[in-house]
């Protein structure tokens, strides 16, 4: 998260949204910083986006698989070749190392074993391999 950010109180600094407004952003618009070359508007959008994106792939997994197998043809079928796409899996990456999951218990806090996969990330990926 950007030390010494000014968002006018808008939001809380531990709200997601800032730290998604900060660290994910810039990975899935190939380092541009939200504070330089993005509009903050467009920032702002692009995190809220981010975590509607999520929410819907935890609770409709089947939707969102098939929806980016929809996004995935309509790339490769308007003049993108597979390469384009590889891409996506390195923002996923480097999004999953910016933001590392922690699952909270009344005892514990562990980070997330990376060794679970979902069936929908299963097959959301197996074509990159």
């Amino acid at each position: 998260m950007k030390e010494g950010h000014d968002d006018s109180g808008v939001l809380p600094d531990d709200h997601p949204h800032v730290q998604l407004y900060w660290d994910v952003t810039p990975i899935w618009h190939d380092g541009e910083s939200p504070d330089e070359d993005l509009d903050w508007r467009y920032s702002c959008g692009f995190s809220t986006g981010f975590v509607r994106g999520i929410v819907m792939a935890v609770m409709k997994p089947e939707w969102a698989v098939g929806w980016y197998q929809s996004v995935r043809q309509y790339y490769l079928t308007h003049n993108h070749p597979p390469e384009d796409l590889q891409s996506w899996q390195r923002c996923a990456d480097e999004t999953a190392r910016a933001m590392p999951v922690v699952m909270t218990t009344m005892v514990t806090q562990t980070p997330h074993p990376p060794s679970i996969v979902s069936q929908s990330q299963a097959l959301a990926t197996e074509d990159l391999q």
